[in-house]
Parts: structure tokens; C-alpha cells; sequence
């Protein structure tokens, strides 16, 4: 929590500060390069710390995921043992049943020798199995291989502005979509295909092309 309202802070800072930058060139008949060069670092430093602050969401989640997997196993340790402690020991249930002989009304039944309806040591190692299986399909989820291509880790800062401006409209979430879909191929042939079928793109345009290699060396 205190980590997050630390990335929360500094963006509300950035944001402050782009605002007043913004508010303070309203009245002047010119906007002077420096300004265009401080609000583009202001909000490059936004992008990298919504980026910072959603990678560590996912690490909060994954560490929450993990908990509750855990307690999930423990619970389902428990469970049967505690079953087993509510059975009475062979001793008490051999006092009632001497109990109920005295009885008068049931004088003449014939009353079955007791016997442990559980085998507590198998159910011991029952459970014992069954937590083995959850803590390794927990370890399955956690060191799941990567994909073998990141294109979102594999771009700098400065190239999902250039890439997000030229090729994706400036549409932030048009990009991420796309970045998403490319992640499922696992070769460059492919995903340069898929490129082909599904965009608009002039593929002899050195944008496109400057895309491409990155994607490229993303497979080598």
C-alpha cells in the first residue's frame, strides 16, 4: 500500500506540474520549444510511472494469488484430520457400547464388536498427496515459461511514443491491443503475417520497417 501511494503521489506531481505549465502558456500569443520539450519529458515521466505502477500491481497480485493457494492447500490439510479427532477412541466407544449391554431394553440384542471405521494413517497420507499436488501446481503457475516474445518490454519509452503516434493513431489502447495479439506468436514469420493481414500499413514505409526490426530482434 505505501509503495503504491508512493507512485501515486509522484504522478499526481507530474501532473501538477503539467497542468500549471499548460495553464501559464494560455495567455501568451506563442508557445515557446521549451515548453513543448518540458511536457513531453512530464509526460513521459507519467507514462513510465503508470507503467512502474502497473507492474507492480500484477506482482501485488500474483503474491495474493499465492496466499490464497496456500490456505486453500493448508485448509484442505486440515479437514480430514480433524475429522479424524471427532471419531471417539477405540476405548470410549467400547464404554458405551458396554453401557447400552446393561440396559435392560436391550437385553438379548446381539451387539456388534466396535471397529474404527477410518484408517487414520491412510487418510494422513491421502492428504499429505493431495498438498503435495496443490504446492506443485502452485509452483506451475508461478514459474510458468515466459512467452517468447514481449514486444511491450522490448520497446524503450521513447518508441511506444513514436509507434503509438505514427502507426496507431495516437490510440494508447489500439496499441496495447495489438501488442497483446503479437505476444501469442512464437516466430517472426507469423507474427509479421498476421501484421499483413489485419493492418493497413504501407509495409515499404520506414516506420513500418523500423517496427518490424524491433519485432525482429524481439526473436533472435
Amino acid at each position: 500500500m505505501e509503495k503504491k501511494n508512493e507512485y501515486i503521489d509522484r504522478l499526481l506531481q507530474n501532473l501538477q506540474s503539467l497542468e500549471a505549465k499548460v495553464s501559464a502558456i494560455k495567455q501568451d500569443e506563442s508557445v515557446s520549444f521549451s515548453f513543448f520539450r518540458d511536457a513531453f519529458q512530464k509526460g513521459q515521466e507519467v507514462m513510465r510511472l503508470l507503467h512502474e505502477l502497473e507492474m507492480f500491481q500484477i506482482e501485488d497480485m500474483k503474491h495474493q494469488m499465492e496466499k490464497l493457494l496456500l490456505f486453500l492447500s493448508e485448509s484442505k490439510l486440515r479437514k480430514p484430520e480433524e475429522e479424524v479427532k471427532s471419531i471417539d477412541p477405540p476405548a470410549a466407544q467400547e464404554e458405551k457400547l458396554a453401557h447400552i449391554r446393561k440396559n435392560a431394553y436391550a437385553e438379548g440384542l446381539a451387539l456388534p464388536t466396535y471397529t474404527n471405521p477410518r484408517n487414520t494413517e491412510s487418510k494422513k497420507e491421502e492428504a499429505s498427496e493431495e498438498f503435495s499436488g496443490v504446492i506443485r501446481s502452485v509452483n506451475d503457475v508461478i514459474q510458468a515459461p515466459p512467452p517468447k516474445l514481449d514486444v511491450k518490454r522490448g520497446l524503450s519509452l521513447n518508441d511506444r511514443f513514436y509507434f503509438q503516434r505514427e502507426l496507431f493513431d495516437n490510440d494508447r489502447e489500439a496499441m496495447n491491443a495489438m501488442m497483446i495479439r503479437l505476444n501469442a506468436f512464437d516466430n517472426y514469420g507469423d507474427t509479421e503475417r498476421y501484421l499483413r493481414e489485419k493492418t493497413s500499413w504501407d509495409f515499404k514505409d520506414e516506420r513500418v520497417k523500423s517496427f518490424l526490426e524491433l519485432l525482429k530482434k524481439g526473436f533472435e
